[in-house]
């Protein structure tokens, strides 16, 4: 069975790069509290602090590595990010004044040196600074450094209040996106079908059942005419869908709940992996595996199909076999989890609809007035939302669950119901709307 990727380097370039953000951070922090004047044991508190949460990252990454872990280790990682991520903010500002106030000494000490080019000015330099008058500019120029670095401190509070946000109130908030999309070859008497996708469960990063439970009464209430479920079932063991198995058993739709495997499915024995299929199958779920079904209403129908993980150092995907005894008239939708697929080889296919997931949309992202940023984009091309190109569509989920960090910034979990449109005379290939 195929094997996460080994992380070990990984981990222990990003524990060193938190290690070294924290100790810095310490550092100035200790530096703050010494210039107020405030008592030493606000600063050990902090040194503390960085000892036991640094401690307990190289704890997690001994135990589980971030590709499987579940109960305890989210919970414990999710402490040690909302102590370690703001600080990949406030760093980089601590970096910039350092090196401001670097160059403010630099533009001073060539300042010096020029002014004793004068005579005069020269004699007033060899004055012992012990014997420079005290003037009250010298206590308002103080005082302002003083604000300013107390009024500093206090908007570093700021990352840890969306770092806080994204872990305990973004995490769960499930948001609904509505999609139009037209398929070619769709029947007139499909016009309207309605798929509802959700994508990157990952049971194990659920405490327990209640965000599923919550995520499954909103897909019911939509009342799809099918619901899939685009892969990333679990982290790695079957056991993890034990949270949510009475919500899986409980999704039904007119035409059945269908779904394909993601890379995290394959994370696993080949023993563990035949009882996760075997689990899936059991709640009801019709799970294709390089594979296809019809369905429709009497003589209209269309193909919902799915392939096996192929992207992120695996290859388990079979087109060919999943589209055997398809052909080019169909009105066919693909489910394939990772879609960098769909460039590599759907495209060339007689798919008009690929159905995706894997990216998370980045967890982390922004979103303002109807533009999306995320990190996420300059690693996938299709990272988020619909893509199109001539008639065939792609639709990336941003998903469920979480994998690594447990917290979403400004990319809140989704829920895709997606219309599909049967082609119109006129040519009009896509409309979208969220």
């Amino acid at each position: 069975m195929n094997a996460a990727p080994n992380i070990v380097l990984f981990s222990t370039i990003l524990g060193a790069i938190f290690m070294a953000l924290d100790i810095y951070v310490a550092i100035h922090w200790t530096r703050h509290i010494r210039a107020i004047g405030r008592h030493r044991m606000w600063s050990y508190a902090v040194w503390f602090a960085t000892v036991v949460m640094t401690a307990l990252y190289w704890f997690i990454v001994w135990r589980r590595h971030f590709f499987r872990m579940d109960g305890l280790d989210v919970a414990l990682f999710a402490i040690v990010c909302f102590w370690f991520l703001p600080k990949l903010v406030i760093a980089p500002v601590l970096v910039i004044r350092d090196v401001l106030r670097l160059l403010a000494k630099g533009y001073q000490y060539i300042r010096r040196r020029v002014r004793r080019t004068n005579v005069q000015a020269a004699a007033i330099e060899r004055v012992p600074d012990s014997e420079i008058p005290h003037t009250p500019s010298d206590d308002v120029q103080n005082g302002r450094r003083n604000f300013l670095a107390k009024a500093g401190w206090a908007t570093a509070a700021v990352p840890y209040v969306l770092v806080g946000d994204g872990l305990w109130r973004t995490l769960y908030d499930f948001r609904v996106h509505r999609v139009e999309v037209v398929l070619p070859n769709l029947p007139r008497a499909l016009d309207g079908f309605r798929i509802l996708q959700i994508s990157d469960v990952h049971a194990g990063s659920f405490p327990d059942h209640k965000p599923f439970q919550e995520a499954r009464r909103m897909m019911l209430a939509e009342k799809p005419d099918t619901i899939v479920i685009t892969g990333d079932f679990v982290n790695a063991r079957p056991h993890e869908l034990q949270v949510i198995m009475s919500d899986l058993q409980s999704l039904s739709a007119t035409e059945g709940v269908y779904a394909s495997l993601g890379n995290h499915d394959h994370y696993n024995t080949p023993a563990e992996h035949e009882a996760l299929k075997k689990a899936l199958r059991g709640a009801g779920i019709d799970l294709l595996v390089n594979e296809h079904r019809r369905i429709g209403v009497g003589a209209a129908s269309l193909v919902i199909a799915g392939t096996d993980n192929t992207g992120f150092q695996q290859k388990f995907g079979r087109l060919d076999r999943a589209l055997r005894g398809t052909t080019v008239d169909d009105a066919v939708v693909l489910l394939a989890h990772d879609p960098t697929y769909w460039e590599k080889a759907i495209l060339d296919t007689h798919v008009g609809l690929t159905l995706s997931g894997h990216t998370h949309g980045g967890q982390f992202g922004v979103s303002i007035l109807g533009y999306e940023w995320s990190p996420a984009q300059y690693v996938y091309r299709q990272w988020a939302g619909l893509y199109q190109k001539g008639e065939k569509s792609i639709y990336v989920n941003r998903g469920l669950g979480t994998v690594g960090p447990p917290l979403r910034i400004g990319v809140p979990p989704e829920i895709t119901v997606l219309t599909l449109r049967a082609p119109s005379r006129d040519d009009s290939i896509v409309y979208s709307a969220s």
